[in-house]
Formats: structure tokens, C-alpha cells, sequence
């Protein structure tokens, strides 16, 4: 059945109507307003895949990027590529990365070896921060050196590009 060019027009305004709220929503999930970590939220207890402990507080005073994550998760494994490409790229000690997954530690080992992914992953020891914590996984925080969340992130994203990068320097020279 044909269609009169008012009646495209309505459904088209329509469509771009849903896709600016779907938009505005997924948005709204992915960042989160500036908050300042207490003490508290530094304490957060990993484990290096090798056993050794450490906690949040190791990373303060750098730009820190958290990502929660597991190896059966495909959006986690399809984001892993990006997140290895910028930590490759941002090699100096200004930017802590921090992929924290809740999974056993050779689960965790296998998995990485097996993609030739070096990146510095850790184990979940204690339960994250109410700041941090998530219900989803892949979910980034990044952090600032002055220790404010700046952004939160749901799902998954290329994280090597031009516009990240400048925001890491941004944040680098706070």
C-alpha cells in the first residue's frame, strides 16, 4: 500500500522522536555526575592474578580506568581489543588500569593468554564500593587524580579513540 509523503514525514518524526529518547536515556546511564570517593572506596580489596593483594588506594593520585568484566561476557570480550589498544598507547604512569573480573584466576589468566591481551587485571576480594558498584557487565568508571568519579560508563565501547584520549590528557593535567 502506497504512502503519502505526510504519512512518511509523521512516521519519520516519530522514529527520530524514539531514537533521541532511547539516546538521551542511554546516556543518562552511561555517565554519572561527579562524585568524590571517600577513603573508604580507596580500601577496595583485589587480587593481582598472581595472588597478591592490593587495594583501590595503590592507583590514587593517577587517572584511574575501572572496567568490570567477565570472559563469558561477548560485549566484555568485544571491548577488551580497545581497552588493550589504549593501554598500549597510554604506557606512562599517569593512567592505572584496573579490569576487575569476579572469576577464578586462572579462568581470568587462560582467557587473556589466549588473546595476547596485556592488560593488568585483577580479582574481586571484597565487594565494591557503593559508588561502584554495577549490575552489568562491561561498566568503566574512570576516576580523576583528585579522586572524583567523572564518569561512568555501561556496556560496551571503543575505548581507543581521539576523544578518549583527549579526555584521559584533560584529566592527566588537572
Amino acid at each position: 500500500m502506497p504512502r503519502d509523503s505526510t504519512t512518511v514525514l509523521r512516521h519519520g518524526r516519530v522514529l527520530l522522536t524514539l531514537l533521541l529518547a532511547c539516546s538521551a536515556r542511554a546516556a543518562a546511564q552511561r555517565t554519572t555526575q561527579p562524585a568524590r570517593l571517600t577513603p573508604a572506596d580507596f580500601a577496595w580489596q583485589l587480587r593481582a592474578l598472581d595472588g597478591m593483594p592490593t587495594t583501590l588506594d595503590a592507583f590514587r593520585g593517577r587517572v584511574i580506568v575501572i572496567t568490570a568484566w567477565a570472559t563469558w561476557c561477548e560485549p566484555c570480550v568485544a571491548e577488551l581489543q580497545s581497552l588493550h589498544a589504549l593501554h598500549q598507547s597510554e604506557r606512562d604512569s599517569s593512567i592505572a588500569f584496573v579490569l576487575v573480573s569476579p572469576e577464578r584466576a586462572e579462568t581470568v589468566r587462560r582467557f587473556l593468554t589466549r588473546r595476547a591481551l596485556s592488560l593488568p587485571a585483577y580479582l574481586e576480594w571484597s565487594k565494591a564500593p557503593a559508588i561502584l558498584q554495577f549490575s552489568a557487565v562491561p561498566t568503566t568508571w574512570i576516576i580523576d587524580p583528585a579522586g572524583t568519579l567523572v564518569l561512568r560508563h555501561r556496556g560496551a565501547r571503543r575505548w581507543d579513540t581521539p576523544d578518549v584520549r583527549a579526555f584521559l590528557d584533560s584529566l592527566r593535567r588537572k
